[in-house]
């Protein structure tokens, strides 16, 4: 049991990105996707991205207020792209 790897909690995310990926580039080639989903899909993918860096980094469990302004930025993407 002690040579069995660990699994990192970065890969859920990573996961949950290619995934995304995978279904934006279907749908950008099957000519099905709107300008708004792909907007939609990419915010999303960089969320992702986001959340995997800071997770890998152990960011989310400081004290300081410096990884919260990302995902503030990201929410208010979000708003604006559903406004259109």
């Amino acid at each position: 049991m002690q040579n069995a790897p660990r699994f990192k909690p970065e890969y859920i995310p990573i996961l949950i990105m290619v995934i995304m990926t995978l279904v934006l580039l279907l749908t950008l080639f099957s000519g099905l996707a709107s300008i708004k989903d792909i907007m939609t899909n990419i915010l999303v993918i960089i969320l992702l991205g986001f959340l995997t860096v800071d997770v890998k980094n152990h960011s989310l469990e400081s004290e300081s207020l410096r990884p919260a302004y990302k995902y503030i930025v990201m929410i208010i993407l979000f708003s604006l792209l559903s406004l259109f």
